[in-house]
């Protein structure tokens, strides 16, 4: 299997179907965080005809986000997706923050210094 084929795969797997299947463990009050019981307690409201629906907008918005990143990496002079094994760890951006994922969240994070809606979603 080639690169882009690899990274595709990985893509698939460990972030559109690890997304839906945490969306469909909160659907089905399987997750117990704060969050997720919140959403859960949200959606237990709704008719089955309702949560059909609802599921067909969360699995089209999780494809969309995953176009939007991509169509910018596609398009940024400044970033881009690398070989780990041919780039400069000083450039990587994983090497340089403890954690790129908790870069989102608190009052430091992404989500409150640079998002135009940080009330919605998990990042509050």
């Amino acid at each position: 299997m080639d690169k882009l084929e690899l990274f595709g795969k990985e893509l698939m797997k460990k972030v559109r179907d690890a997304s839906i299947k945490e969306y469909l463990s909160i659907q089905s009050g399987e997750m117990k965080s704060a969050e997720a019981k919140e959403i859960y307690d949200l959606i237990t409201s709704f008719s089955t005809s309702d949560m059909e629906k609802i599921d067909k907008i969360i699995f089209d918005i999780i494809d969309r986000v995953l176009h939007k990143f991509l169509w910018m990496l596609e398009g940024s002079t400044d970033f881009g997706i690398a070989d780990k094994a041919v780039i400069d760890p000083g450039e990587n951006l994983a090497m340089i923050s403890d954690g790129l994922t908790g870069e989102l969240y608190g009052e430091f994070g992404w989500i409150l210094k640079y998002s135009n809606y940080p009330d919605v979603g998990g990042g509050k």
